[in-house]
């Protein structure tokens, strides 16, 4: 990868399309490849280097989840990150996306601040993992040489011993030959110490008693900030503060002590004469002689500093992102409400049961987050609907319940282009849908209702039918109970109805406010 003008590769069948990222990419420094098509695009990217993919999905011929597949099944080219660009939102669309190997998700229309934040950031993160690839391979390179070069050697030195042997050669003859052989070791010793200064990560050796370094490398003087010659013969109480040195000196016997035959530390602060704190990733492996004597210990420390603050970098933007997006959705709840005084807090309250009856199915924390965000602004059609129905005292008549009824779709409607990491606008969307087909707007049946949405119906019917309406005073929780119950299986979900129950019944969960 070219830090200073990376390579996009734009596959999308719309010129227009491929202009416009041309337009927005090439001013900032990038290298734009365009492609109208996946046939195109795959040619292009064994062509020539490519360090990330912006990939529509619905293109003639080969489509953008097939292009996709093919680029992340090829060993060369499967780390280039791949953005798909779609006008669609829908669940399947993004699961074959994932499935394919995309990295990100962008919906037409995009925008363009959010486009270059996005290959910013996949870009910085393939760097490092390039990075970390090609130290890897030295690192392997290096140990392989150093394995073949100590299995020349050994060959070597049993091959001369069986001639000598053999043969009783003259005394000139065994002469040369042990000239021969001390030559090899030589420039064995010599490539040995070659590997080990020029590898980029640092390498050390210490003598098993007194744990004294014995050899350093270039990339370690680098790293810890201090010459060769201040660090040969010195030990860790001599280098670094007390604690980090008691700390690395029992890490050191046990490896010496056999209690690990090679101990891998992920992440371990070291503090330096010149770059001050800094972490690394060390390996530490036990050096023996051939009578099984514990002689040396071999260090290899890699600095990962720059990539861990990358890291927790992308975390706090992360948790940026959903904080904003959180005070998003707390606008859109005010909103709703607003207009509807009846149902004030109705939102809320089932969201923290769909929470909580999620909690009590075991279901991943992340799913439940998304549940809290849907059930908060599961009534936000109702923006559309007269504040004259909603807040009407009396029955409502058969065509303002179809108004009513339809806050579902237009629900869907205002919240199906956000960009969210939940299927938001589909639980919306089906939060009325029953098992059996009888629910509204789709009349969608079991499996083809997400298990979100058939929470949300539970804890909107529960919280519903114990709250007051404009029409009708509360009816109760114990109404509400028996109703999802005896439709356990038929409306409403088994699975869900049975963890509802039992928050209720067992655990003494109330209704807040109701």
């Amino acid at each position: 990868m070219n830090p200073l003008k990376p390579a996009i590769l734009c596959v999308d069948d719309e010129e227009a399309n491929r202009k416009l990222l041309e337009k927005l990419l090439v001013p900032r420094g990038y290298v734009v490849v365009s492609a109208a098509d996946g046939k195109e695009a795959l040619l292009k990217i064994k062509s020539q280097a490519i360090d990330l993919v912006l990939l529509d999905i619905i293109m003639p011929g080969m489509n953008g989840f097939e292009v996709c597949r093919q680029i992340k099944e090829d060993q060369k080219f499967r780390n280039i990150p791949v953005i798909m660009i779609t006008a669609s939102i829908l669940k399947q669309d993004r699961i074959r996306g994932i499935e394919a190997g995309a990295e990100e998700f962008l919906s037409k229309p995009f925008d363009l601040e959010e486009v270059l934040a996005r290959i910013k950031m996949l870009l910085k993160m393939k760097a490092l993992d390039d990075e970390r690839k090609n130290a890897e391979s030295q690192k392997e390179a290096a140990l392989a040489a150093l394995q073949k070069s100590h299995d020349e050697l050994e060959r070597r030195v049993r091959e001369r011993t069986a001639e000598l042997a053999q043969a009783n050669e003259t005394l000139q003859a065994d002469i040369i030959e042990r000239k021969q052989a001390e030559e090899k070791l030589l420039e064995s010793k010599i490539l040995f110490e070659a590997v080990v200064e020029n590898i980029p990560l640092m390498i050390f050796l210490k003598e098993s008693t007194d744990l004294r370094f014995v050899i350093f490398n270039r990339a370690g003087e680098e790293l810890l900030g201090y010459d060769r010659k201040d660090l040969l013969g010195k030990n860790n109480l001599d280098l670094f503060p007390p604690a980090q040195a008691i700390h690395f000196m029992a890490k050191d016997r046990e490896v010496l002590n056999g209690e690990a035959i090679v101990m891998d530390i992920p992440e371990e602060q070291i503090q330096t004469a010149k770059k001050g704190q800094r972490v690394l990733h060390t390996k530490k492996v036990c050096i023996r002689s051939a009578d099984g004597a514990t002689k040396y210990l071999l260090g290899i420390s890699e600095d990962i500093t720059e990539r861990k603050y990358a890291e927790e970098e992308l975390q706090q933007t992360l948790e940026s992102l959903r904080k904003s997006f959180g005070a998003t959705i707390q606008v859109m709840v005010s909103a709703v409400e607003s207009r509807d005084p009846y149902t004030a807090g109705h939102q809320v309250r089932s969201a923290n049961l769909a929470c909580a009856i999620a909690t009590e199915m075991e279901l991943p924390q992340d799913t439940i987050e998304g549940l809290r965000m849907a059930g908060s602004i599961h009534d936000i059609g109702k923006l559309s609907i007269p504040a004259e129905i909603l807040s009407k005292p009396t029955q409502l008549s058969e065509l303002e319940f179809s108004l009513i009824k339809e806050h579902a779709r237009t629900g869907h409607e205002m919240l199906k282009d956000v960009e969210s990491p939940w299927p938001l606008a589909e639980i919306v969307y089906q939060h009325h849908e029953r098992m059996d087909g009888s629910g509204y707007p789709r009349h969608l049946k079991g499996e083809e209702i997400c298990m979100e949405a058939r929470i949300m119906a539970v804890a909107d019917v529960v919280e519903a039918m114990a709250s007051h309406r404009p029409y009708r005073p509360g009816l109760g929780i114990d109404a509400a109970l028996n109703e999802i119950e005896k439709n356990k299986g038929t409306i409403y979900d088994e699975a869900v109805v049975d963890a509802c129950l039992k928050l209720f019944r067992e655990k003494e969960f109330k209704l807040e406010g109701a």
